[in-house]
């Protein structure tokens, strides 16, 4: 089997969330060779340790504190994840089992679990971002040409390929991390918050030519300590910054990739254009229902931000999205 190793990244302010991860880790069927802490520089470590997890302080940001060299670890594969996850006792051998059996670059549990949601989630997710479900037999999530994704609605407890797959948890084959170039996309940290970083990071793999899948029975559990998230959800500006995030990686993902064609760049600017007249409705009618249009100005302003950053060649110098694997 192959040998992993586990990367966690943190704020170190997740607490008894944290403390239960650490746990679960030392109760794995299969142990890791190491458990290395990413802890942001400026942060102190938690004030216990449970079995021989260390610590290494790194840039702050999502992104920063997940797209790095890992010179410290030299297994096989890294199990990549936040400070909030719980692992059964065999997640982590049913992932190394999964990747093994399937040929796979990167595995991720269902952590999210969409098509569990309430139906007045589900619809809420359809308004407020173009997010549906999708009945097919093969994929898991899906990435569409406007930016956003769309997740089985009734998958069976196995693995799926996937086009992308959620930030909690991800095994990866070392190498297939590092081929991926991902310091490329390191720009996401510079908005407030790094919004759809996880997408922007293994639909780079699909796109690529990597294998990539999702693992519906892994045990592996998110706690939502929400430690990077909760100050963003708080922000009054939050809907300007997540309107400038969707603008720029739909345009780094879906529009000019790398591969893209005059065919591909029209589909994808009218999937884009329909969804952002959709938000533009949605955002008019909240504003007048809380009689707040700051939620309307909030949004045309992100949209606008973004549209100038990249026709200012925002991205310019980077290398294209989507790699050639075989260089």
């Amino acid at each position: 089997m192959l040998t992993y190793s586990i990367a966690i990244r943190t704020l170190g302010t997740a607490g008894e969330k944290f403390l239960a991860e650490l746990r679960s880790i030392t109760s794995q069927t299969v142990q890791p060779e190491k458990v290395v802490v990413y802890i942001a520089e400026g942060y102190s470590r938690p004030g216990f340790t449970v079995g021989k997890e260390e610590y290494v302080w790194v840039k702050k940001g999502m992104m920063s504190q997940r797209v790095l060299p890992y010179d410290e670890i030299t297994s096989d594969c890294v199990l990549m994840l936040d400070d909030d996850v719980c692992l059964a006792p065999d997640s982590a051998a049913k992932l190394l089992q999964a990747m093994e059996e399937n040929g796979a670059d990167c595995v991720g549990p269902d952590v999210f679990k969409n098509q569990d949601m309430p139906f007045r989630m589900k619809v809420k997710a359809v308004v407020s971002d173009l997010v549906f479900p999708h009945f097919s037999g093969k994929w898991a999530y899906k990435v569409r040409r406007d930016g956003s994704f769309s997740y089985n609605h009734r998958p069976e407890p196995r693995y799926y390929l996937s086009q992308s797959c959620a930030g909690p948890a991800q095994l990866w084959k070392k190498q297939s991390f590092k081929d991926l170039r991902l310091e490329e996309e390191l720009w996401l940290d510079s908005l407030e918050f790094p919004f759809a970083e996880d997408r922007l990071m293994t639909y780079k793999l699909y796109l690529g030519g990597g294998k990539l899948g999702v693992l519906y029975d892994s045990g592996v559990k998110n706690l939502d300590a929400g430690s990077s998230s909760s100050s963003f959800k708080k922000s009054p500006d939050r809907i300007r910054v997540r309107t400038l995030a969707s603008y720029l990686t739909w345009w780094r993902m879906c529009y000019h990739y790398g591969g893209d064609t005059v065919g591909s760049r029209f589909a994808a600017s009218f999937a884009f254009g329909f969804k952002s007249l959709w938000l533009l409705l949605v955002m008019t009618v909240l504003a007048i229902v809380r009689l707040d249009f700051k939620v309307l100005t909030s949004y045309i302003k992100g949209w606008m931000e973004g549209r100038n950053r990249c026709r200012s060649g925002f991205f310019d110098g980077l290398a294209p999205y989507r790699l050639n694997r075989n260089e």
